[in-house]
């Protein structure tokens, strides 16, 4: 899937902590930025309440959303 029109920038995959069976990646902060103001929240309110989701199966490449994180 090739994006048209939208942000755009690149990072590297960083190596896990030692034991971690998953790399860690980098979302840019204008992405973040912008989900907190749709949600009218400051940036600290939204990293609290919100989790990135990594969704991927049958299609190429991970499809990233945010979710409400749920008391458990």
């Amino acid at each position: 899937m090739e994006v048209k029109e939208g942000y755009r920038k690149e990072y590297l995959i960083r190596m896990p902590v030692e034991g971690r069976k998953s790399f860690v990646v980098t979302l840019p902060y204008e992405v973040v930025e912008r989900e907190a103001r749709k949600r009218q929240l400051t940036i600290p309110e939204f990293i609290e309440r919100f989790q990135v989701v990594a969704t991927y199966n049958n299609f190429e490449g991970v499809h990233y959303t945010f979710e409400e994180i749920v008391d458990g």
